[in-house]
């Protein structure tokens, strides 16, 4: 008994020994053992499970390498991207050259840019999920991730462009909070495609929540930060319908101030209604996603009143020595009046000869456009001249709002796609802005530098070097759509002129990898 007794202790401490290394097939061992009679049954049964209740532990050099996550996280997804790129950008100024030759009539500029993005997205138990990313940028941009290579072998800045947190209680029903990917369905007519909103969103997907299908992520979201309805189940309904609402904090301004132009703080309400229809088995697809963006009416910033009763711009100085600003790319920092746009982007996609294919379009229309070009960005005209010798230009004949003015639309072709080693991809689109026709604030800074008032082309051709890594190249094109549109925020001398492009080129020669 005494032998049997210290046996078992024995070899208690080596099967516990061995749980910290690589586990074996202990099973066969004890059989061993109760064979001889070393074991009863019922110790070699207890023995097993003491010691599959020990962990699992590694062993590196004598070191313990250990990983602590919490017992409500069900799972944890790291990754992220780099890319290096060339940028070259050239673009005419709207105003003539003034007679003493100092109106700088054709800019240009070239960098050597790169963007780092690390994220990470988790889930947890009760249905809630999540993520974070931090991301490189010039200035905090929100309309791009994209840092320069300057100053030196100086460091660079990175920022928090992701923090949310989110709650699907059923399926088909989310709840989305904090600085997100943006949760709609769109284009790069409306929003710039590294724009990450902040606010609440709330989608409900109908097809999820009456059944119609199951199956995929229940918040839409991906790495590429875009939001399609999910992948259909086999054998589902063919139509699946989202309703997306998000209201998001644009800016925050100070409620006591007694100089603000507005004391309200800047919201964007944004609601839609996507489509998608699957054809022929899931073969084809036709997707429509009608939206309404409704901006408030407010200040951006430190907004004082000026001696003419126009707002003072939220990077001017205000009476106080406070200065506010805005970081995006040719930012607009002025008001957030007369901004209610009805959209509707929307794709045809199949596959020809076993090619993918996506016809895809978009529209942009302010309802409120034409107080917006007369009281926020005029007044506008026709004509421009100098006096004399003067570098002041003078505006004449001043110019009514039309159709065009408060209208944009989008309208493209991608044929192929980058997922794996060897594929190419082409995309070309056309587009028309409106200078009251989209917000000049949350839009892409690639097309004609995100100057408005623009009617133009971009083209991009992508090659899988690996399943990993593409080689892209894109152009964009762009002319002026009123030829002669001057004075007011349009164009110089104003502070920020948003329409101040006669033309304008952007090449960008890119190489980015995923990790």
């Amino acid at each position: 008994m005494i032998r049997n007794k210290l046996c078992l202790f024995v070899l208690s401490g080596l099967f516990a020994f061995a749980a910290t290394g690589v586990r074996a097939d202990d099973s066969a061992l004890l059989d061993v053992l109760v064979k001889k009679g070393i074991l009863t049954q019922k110790e070699a049964d207890k023995l097993a499970a003491e010691v599959d209740k020990e962990p699992v532990q590694t062993q590196t050099n004598g070191l313990e390498s250990k990983l602590k996550i919490g017992d409500w996280v069900q799972e944890l997804d790291l990754y992220g991207d780099i890319r290096l790129r060339e940028y070259y950008q050239t673009f005419q100024q709207q105003l003539p050259p003034d007679h003493s030759g100092h109106f700088d009539n054709n800019i240009q500029r070239q960098r050597l840019r790169f963007r780092l993005r690390l994220d990470a997205t988790f889930k947890l138990a009760d249905n809630f999920f999540g993520g974070v990313e931090l991301s490189t940028s010039d200035n905090r941009n929100g309309n791009t991730t994209n840092a320069t290579y300057t100053s030196g072998f100086d460091n660079y800045n990175i920022y928090i462009s992701r923090a949310f947190i989110g709650w699907a209680p059923v399926d088909g029903l989310t709840f989305v909070g904090g600085k997100q990917n943006n949760p709609f369905y769109t284009t790069e007519l409306n929003w710039a495609p590294d724009m990450g909103p902040t606010g609440l969103v709330e989608r409900v997907d109908f097809h999820r929540l009456f059944g119609w299908m199951s199956g995929g992520e229940p918040t839409g979201y991906s790495k590429e930060g875009k939001a399609p309805p999910p992948p259909p189940a086999p054998g589902g309904f063919p139509l699946e319908l989202s309703l997306i609402a998000g209201q998001f904090i644009f800016f925050n301004n100070n409620a006591d101030s007694s100089i603000s132009f507005n004391k309200t703080d800047a919201f964007m309400f944004d609601t839609q209604l996507l489509g998608k229809l699957n054809l022929f088995s899931g073969a084809a697809s036709f997707t429509l996603g009608p939206q309404i963006q409704i901006w408030n009416n407010a200040g951006l910033g430190p907004t004082g009143v000026l001696a003419n009763g126009r707002p003072n711009p939220a990077t001017v100085t205000t009476p106080n020595g406070a200065i506010g600003t805005l970081n995006n790319a040719n930012a607009f920092p002025i008001i957030t009046r007369d901004e209610f746009y009805i959209q509707t982007p929307g794709d045809i996609t199949f596959k020809l000869a076993n090619i993918p294919v996506s016809i895809f379009w978009d529209t942009s229309y302010n309802v409120w456009g034409p107080q917006r070009f007369t009281d926020v960005y005029g007044p506008l005209f026709a004509d421009v001249h100098y006096r004399g010798t003067s570098t002041t230009p003078i505006f004449s004949n001043r110019v009514s709002p039309s159709f065009k003015d408060y209208f944009a639309w989008l309208v493209g072709v991608k044929i192929g796609q980058n997922k794996k080693a060897g594929d190419l991809s082409l995309l070309v689109d056309y587009r028309q802005i409106g200078i009251a026709s989209v917000d000049p604030n949350i839009n892409t800074d690639d097309f004609n530098e995100s100057f408005l008032n623009a009617a133009g082309w971009r083209v991009s051709l992508a090659y899988n070097v690996t399943d990993f890594a593409v080689f892209q190249f894109t152009g964009w094109f762009a002319n002026n759509l009123s030829r002669n549109l001057y004075g007011g925020f349009a164009t110089s001398p104003s502070l920020f002129p948003i329409a101040n492009a006669n033309s304008s080129t952007v090449l960008a020669i890119d190489f980015s990898v995923k990790f």
